[in-house]
């Protein structure tokens, strides 16, 4: 009798149990983290190269966050970063590598458009999320790869907000160049398309190659249509020689403007010197100024994406937190689509201002503000414009 009584409470004790760890199965998979083990954030940024002022000044981002907070539930926090190349081959590289590192709870990155398309396909392969602070092509939310993020904005908001401010300014008739990217290629031209929707005119659009140093061919053959004003879709790198040798070129009345690839003190104002004087370039609303004085007394001037890297850093690792089971033998468990799920569920005051997402991983109420190149008291530096 005692034995019967016992038998079913047994079996009900275990099919309890079992009941409970296929409640607790995420159909994503989880990721397990060894006692001891760190938490591994990987970051993907070009680190080496034209545009290495960028990447590194991401990374720095990055790491004063991790820095900041120390440990993840008794866990030490690793920043794994990775060169990129701001390039699809070597972004796609680093993703294969990372999303088969047992240890990362996600990436940081990738630095550029064309790095984060490929890239994300093979993190939406393994389910590893990714949060850019950098990617605003107006296709990487378009594609339903539910692991991107993006505390950046969408470029079609930045190419709405450059062609709005144009037209206001008067410059109706426009040429176009861009850098055959994913991101500046879609950026000029719909910037060119936003310009047209208002009445203005586009004269051109040329595409010129990344690493190229001479770009007097192409100006020399938009110069007879003398454009009011040249925009530029494209990196820093390439845009303060446009920016430069126009000048020599004859464009002593047409305007330049840029995208947020040339909002760079380093790589734009003083690359650019007094040629850079007058140009304007789109980028986010200036971000916490406290925290701003925190960043550069540690690492120097900022550039340009640490403020949004920092914020992706802290979304990510507030998702581990909240979604990270931790075990008897000081394990976490983490599954990957809780993990998902909870950056999708962000509702945070970040130092780049309110961040939450939309369906589609965009940053919802981006804003873009135009700067000036301005020069006062002898020194360069972007104002924002009234606008």
């Amino acid at each position: 009798m005692k034995k019967r009584s016992i038998l079913p409470v047994l079996i009900l004790g275990l099919c309890s149990l079992w009941g409970g760890s296929a409640q607790s199965a995420d159909e994503w998979g989880t990721l397990t983290i060894p006692a001891g083990r760190p938490v591994k954030i990987a970051l993907g940024a070009m680190l080496t190269g034209d545009y290495a002022s960028l990447g590194l000044d991401i990374r720095n981002g990055a790491e004063m966050a991790v820095q900041e907070k120390g440990t993840l539930l008794g866990h030490p926090i690793e920043l794994q970063a990775e060169d990129d190349g701001c390039a699809g081959p070597p972004s796609v590289a680093i993703a294969e590598k990372i999303c088969n590192d047992p240890l990362v709870a996600g990436l940081i990155g990738y630095m550029c458009s064309g790095g984060s398309k490929p890239a994300s396909d093979i993190h939406n392969k393994y389910k590893v999320v990714m949060i850019s602070p950098s990617s605003t092509a107006l296709e990487l939310t378009s594609r339903n790869i539910p692991i991107f993020f993006r505390t950046c904005w969408n470029d079609k908001i930045q190419a709405r907000r450059a062609a709005e401010f144009a037209v206001k300014k008067g410059w109706k008739e426009i040429a176009c160049i861009h850098d055959k990217s994913d991101y500046g290629q879609s950026l000029a031209e719909d910037f060119a398309r936003n310009v047209a929707s208002l009445g203005g005119k586009v004269l051109g659009m040329e595409g010129i190659t990344r690493g190229d140093k001479d770009f007097s061919p192409v100006l020399t053959k938009i110069r007879p249509a003398k454009p009011q004003l040249l925009y530029y879709g494209g990196m820093a790198a390439e845009g303060v020689l446009i920016v430069r040798q126009m000048k020599r070129a004859g464009f002593s009345k047409t305007v330049f403007m840029s995208d947020d690839g040339c909002y760079t003190e380093k790589d734009f104002i003083q690359a650019g010197g007094a040629a850079s004087t007058g140009a304007y370039v789109t980028y986010a609303k200036e971000p916490d100024p406290a925290w701003v004085k925190r960043f550069e007394t540690k690492y120097g001037p900022r550039q340009t994406f640490s403020p949004q890297a920092y914020d992706a850093t802290r979304i990510l690792m507030a998702a581990v937190e909240k979604t990270a089971q931790k075990q008897p033998d000081g394990s976490l468990l983490i599954g990957r689509k809780a993990l998902r799920d909870a950056v999708a569920e962000t509702r945070m005051d970040g130092i780049t201002g309110r961040i939450e997402f939309d369906p589609h991983g965009d940053r919802t109420g981006s804003v873009v503000v135009v700067y000036r190149v301005a020069e006062e008291g002898g020194k360069r530096f972007f104002k924002p414009e009234d606008f």
